[in-house]
């Protein structure tokens, strides 16, 4: 492509995306993309209490050749790509008797699904995640929220403009 999209979200997520208006601008942030130069920050309401010690998860993540919505990304298989998301606890809640944390997050490579993956591994799926969470405790998070609580708060890049 000359122009346009460079990256996407997941259906079920919100948030910033780049979008270029020329061919130059689309592979000069092409280019920063694929050398892990634009930073995207995420902030996710997650199940259970992360603890502030918890920095990071570092796990390879193997998408299914199949690139349906509905089909589930691997983590920490061999055949995995190298997938590092960055977190910190910034605050932790209670609601009836459940705990839920609020995550600042940084991800550098963006495999499919590498959040949601992620969070499910360590046991700390994202609040209203039909494809990561047991299916109770989605209809149970439905209640509180209508989508993914999975945002695309920030980009950082370089504009050569």
């Amino acid at each position: 492509s000359s122009f346009g999209f460079l990256h996407r979200l997941d259906v079920a997520s919100s948030g910033l995306i780049i979008a270029a208006k020329t061919y130059c601008a689309y592979h000069d942030l092409d280019l920063q993309l694929q050398s892990r130069e634009i930073d995207r920050d995420y902030v996710v309401l997650c199940r259970g209490f992360v603890p502030p010690s918890r920095r990071v998860v570092d796990l390879r993540v193997l998408a299914p050749k199949v690139h349906a919505e509905s089909s589930p990304s691997l983590v920490d298989v061999p055949a995995g790509r190298p997938s590092v998301t960055a977190l910190k606890a910034v605050a932790h809640v209670t609601r009836n008797g459940e705990a839920l944390s609020l995550l600042a997050l940084r991800i550098g490579s963006g495999r499919r699904h590498q959040i949601r993956a992620h969070l499910a591994h360590i046991g700390h799926p994202t609040v209203c995640d039909w494809l990561y969470s047991a299916e109770v405790t989605f209809q149970d998070d439905k209640d509180r929220c209508r989508r993914n609580f999975l945002h695309r708060q920030r980009l950082s890049f370089q504009d050569e403009g």
